[in-house]
């Protein structure tokens, strides 16, 4: 008996719609990819900020690695060798206290009518910061003896030095004027010690902490300017007072 033929069914229409689906999912992820983009083109400082300290403790203990910022970003990147040295700007550099900036103002404000008049001189230099006392201010010419009339000075320059906890050198200086035959000292190397001690003396006892302080005597040796005019001699006949502030 022969088996009938089921009729064919008819073909389903096809949905025309059916592109709207394609279309609809390719615009979202191109949105999602603006998105990122755009996340990715703002960067949060206080977020690398963090992020780079964390790295720079990572590779802290890897010679030659180092993070650097340029335009187009930041990248760990490998160098020649020796100890990281990360260009200021990326977080990473060596965070240097600002006692010695401090100390600075503070010296320039406090000292602000003996360095006009030339009783002080201040400086900076890469051991610290240097107060020069004005030889010719706070000793008698071939004299050791700090002059009457400069502790007021000095008590201005022991509050300043107990301000800070760093060491402090008291370095004597002369002009090359040879000493004077009668006089106690033997060179201009002893007079100039023996003036350096004498002020560490004074600060001791205006309360500076002796512990902190040493003195030295350089004679004419080192002359900060030629001996060859009364100026230059006049400057060279100096105590300097140097706070040794780390190196920055």
């Amino acid at each position: 008996m022969a088996h009938k033929k089921k009729p064919e069914e008819p073909e389903k229409p096809q949905n025309a719609e059916r592109w709207l689906l394609t279309y609809s999912d390719m615009i979202t992820l191109l949105m999602v990819l603006f998105v990122i983009l755009f996340a990715m083109s703002k960067v949060d400082t206080a977020k690398f900020q963090a992020l780079a300290e964390s790295l720079s403790l990572v590779f802290q203990g890897l010679p030659g690695v180092q993070l650097l910022e340029g335009a187009g970003g930041h990248a760990v990147v490998e160098g020649s060798g020796g100890p990281p040295k990360p260009p200021p700007g990326t977080g990473l550099s060596p965070k240097v206290a600002p006692m010695r900036q401090i100390f600075l103002e503070k010296a320039t404000s406090t000292l602000a009518t003996e360095i006009q008049t030339g009783k002080i001189q201040m400086n900076t230099e890469a051991r610290g910061i240097v107060l020069s006392l004005s030889g010719d201010t706070f000793f008698r010419a071939g004299e050791a003896t700090i002059a009457e009339g400069t502790m007021p000075t000095l008590v201005k320059v022991a509050q300043l030095l107990n301000s800070v906890p760093e060491k402090v050198v008291v370095e004597g200086y002369t002009d090359d004027t040879p000493v004077a035959r009668t006089s106690p000292f033997k060179s201009n190397l002893l007079l100039s010690a023996v003036r350096a001690v004498n002020v560490v003396e004074a600060l001791d006892l205006i309360g500076v902490d002796k512990q902190r302080m040493s003195a030295s005597g350089f004679g004419d040796t080192n002359p900060e300017r030629p001996n060859d005019t009364p100026e230059g001699r006049a400057y060279n006949r100096r105590v300097d007072i140097l706070i040794l502030f780390p190196t920055e």
